[in-house]
Formats: structure tokens, sequence, C-alpha cells
């Protein structure tokens, strides 16, 4: 823009003294005699005058727009002074004159490499490659870049030779599955080689590398192809079995429950036929005379707990032979201060029954009550069924038929 308007006032300025010129020579035409009779000394003096107007107005409209450079935003300058390198000129504008001087200028914008090469992992698998590298260059090395490299297009294949050389470095240290597998984790360790390999080397700083496409050859990803679907079958028979396995392991456990419920059943069937029989066993001795004394198992069961927590601090358990028949039941006592709970549990464990043998009742005697007893619990489970008799010529034989029960 500046150079621009100083074009534009040179030449206003060359075109004023021109048209001055001409017409001060069609003024002098027209002067009188008396006029001509005028010191020739100052009318040169005015035509030197107003021909070094024109020469300086000349030189200025060739030479001094074209002396102020623009250095625009994202760019950075060089300048050359009879071609030795004197400076750096940062995005504005600056004088230099342009006879002597030249301005070489550099993008300070991040750039992006597209890098196309093969490798070979650690399993000697072929691999071609595409990846970018971006970065951008230190506007302060602007010189040393063009000391160094000339220009960009040789920093940039210095930079692209530097990037491929560690990226094979890291990928041969991997087999191919391996890099399928963390491929964004080797792009990571790639990025951090190449960072570190360029560095303040090469006078740009690194902002990204990616690995964008990793391709095997056909063999070779046939094969990746396959061994997943082996891999999928795997986990698809493991998983069968598994299930088939729960199935049978949950039938198992039915069973098995099944027939712990039907012991259990059992076991409170014939606990309580056993109950009962001792109960027919103590009336009947009873009712007969005998003297039987009735005495108890006390269990007092007592447990301290934390009330806010319900973390049990203790528990006891505590059995007596009482005569009397003890109340059952719980009771429970809150303390405020320690915030414990005692909760204590009274029921009876068992009831011992003493049947006394004295001169008119003996053991005998009570022998006799025992069979009686089997004799009532075979009434109970008798399904009618007569015995068989058998007369002979020794005797009558009475076959009674057994009861399972």
């Amino acid at each position: 823009m500046i150079r621009t308007i100083l074009f534009i006032i040179s030449f206003v300025v060359l075109g004023l003294s021109v048209v001055f010129l001409i017409i001060n020579n069609a003024n002098k035409e027209k002067k009188d005699i008396k006029d001509f009779t005028k010191d020739k000394k100052e009318k040169g003096n005015k035509n030197k005058l107003l021909a070094a107007t024109i020469i300086i107005s000349t030189i200025f409209a060739i030479f001094v727009p074209g002396s102020f450079y623009q250095v625009e935003a994202g760019q950075v300058a060089v300048v050359k002074t009879l071609g030795q390198v004197k400076g750096i000129r940062f995005p504005g504008t600056h004088f230099d004159f342009c006879l002597v001087s030249q301005y070489i200028y550099f993008d300070t914008t991040v750039q992006q490499l597209d890098i196309d090469t093969a490798s070979y992992s650690s399993d000697a698998q072929t691999m071609n490659i595409k990846m970018t590298v971006q970065y951008k260059i230190d506007a302060d090395k602007a010189k040393d870049i063009l000391v160094e490299y000339n220009n960009m297009d040789s920093l940039s294949k210095r930079i692209e030779k530097v990037t491929d050389d560690k990226t094979k470095a890291v990928l041969s240290r991997y087999t191919a599955m391996k890099i399928i597998e963390t491929r964004s984790t080797i792009s990571l360790e790639v990025e951090q080689a190449v960072k570190e390999a360029v560095g303040d080397k090469y006078y740009v700083s690194v902002t990204a590398v990616n690995l964008t496409n990793i391709d095997f050859t056909a063999e070779f990803e046939k094969s990746v192809e396959d061994k997943v679907i082996a891999e999928q079958q795997k986990e698809a028979a493991i998983t069968k079995a598994e299930q088939e396995l729960e199935v049978a392991k949950l039938e198992a456990q039915a069973k098995i429950e099944a027939a712990r419920g039907d012991a259990e059943s059992q076991k409170i069937i014939a606990s309580a036929s056993a109950e009962a029989m001792a109960i027919k066993l103590v009336e009947l001795a009873k009712s007969i005379g005998f003297e039987v004394n009735e005495t108890y198992i006390k269990k007092i069961e007592t447990t301290v707990m934390d009330y806010d927590t319900k973390e049990v601090i203790s528990e006891t358990t505590l059995e007596e032979e009482v005569i009397e028949k003890p109340e059952v039941g719980v009771v429970t006592n809150l303390d405020e201060e320690t915030k414990q709970l005692t909760t204590i549990t009274t029921s009876i464990s068992s009831t011992k029954y003493s049947i006394v043998f004295d001169e008119t009742h003996t053991k005998e005697d009570l022998n006799i009550v025992t069979e009686l007893v089997k004799y009532l619990e075979y009434l109970e489970k008798w399904n009618g069924e007569l015995p068989n008799v058998v007369t002979s010529s020794s005797g009558v034989d009475v076959i009674i038929p057994s009861i399972n029960g």
C-alpha cells in the first residue's frame, strides 16, 4: 500500500514539473522585447532548478517506492545486501534501498508434509505407510535456514528424510500383529522419536506426526482375517461350552437341593415320630402309676451389637437345667450412652422326662409299656390286612404282615 502511494506521489510531482516547464516556455514567447533584455543568468538558474526538480522526481518515482517492503503476518523475511545476509524483517513495513537489497520470504505458519514410504516389521512383513508431519520454522532462525538450506524445499526434504528413518526404526521393533493391535500407541512413539531427532537441529518445531494408513501384503491380510475368524469361532465354542456347563451345574444343583429337601423331610418326619412315641411312652407310664419327673433345658442366647453400624460385638450362649417350665421370648435393651443394643433370647432346647422305678413299678413293667407303644404305632399304620393263621399238628403260626413306614 505504501509503495503504491509513493509511486502515485512521484508521478504527480513529475507531471507537475513537466507542466510547469511547458507553461514557462509558452510565457517566454509572449514576453515583451524589454523582458528579452533581462539578466540571462537569472533565466539560466530557473532552467537549472526546473531540470533538477524533474530529475529528482524521476529518481524518486523509480527508486524510492521500490525500496519499501511489506512483510505480512505469518511471514518473516531475510534481507540480503549486495549478496550478503544482513538481517531479519518481521511482519510490518520496512525500508531497504532496492538497488542493493533483496528480500527472501519464509512462511512461519504450520507446514504439512505428506510422506509415502515402505518399511518392514520385526517378523519381515512388508508395510506401505502413509503419514503426515506438521511443523513450523523458528522465525528467529530464518537467517540460518537461508544460509544452510537456501530455501524451504531443501529443508522440507531433510525433515522428510529424518521422519522416514525414525519411522522405520520404530516399526522394525514390532511384529506385524503388534503393529495392527497397538497402532495408536506406536503412532505416538513414532511422533516422539521424530521430535527428538529433529529437536533444534533444523530450526523447526514438529507439532504432530500421524500414521494415517498402514497397508500390509494381501497374503498377510488374508492370514490375519483367517486368524480373526478362527478366534471368533473358538470364542463362540468356548461360550457355548460354558453355557452348557452352567446349565448342567444348575440342573445338578437343583437335583442336589431336591435330594436335600427329601432328606430333610425324612429327618423331620423321623424326629416327629420319635418325639410322639416318647410322649406316648411317658403318658402310658403315668397312666399305670409310674412317677414321672419333668425337667427343662433352658437356653439363653445373648447378643450385643452396635446400634448404628449393626456390627456384632459379642455373642454368648448359656444352657441350664430347670424344674419349672421357663418362659420363652426375646428381650432387647438399648444403652443410649454406648449405643449398644443387647438382645436376650430365651428358649427351651429340650425336655427331660425321668420315669422312677419303685417296688410296685419295676423295669419289667416299663418294658410292657414300651411294647404297648410299639403296638399302638403299628395300629396307626395298619392297612386293615388280617394276619395269616396257619394251623399244623405242632401248633398255630400267626403271620403278621409288615408295615413299611
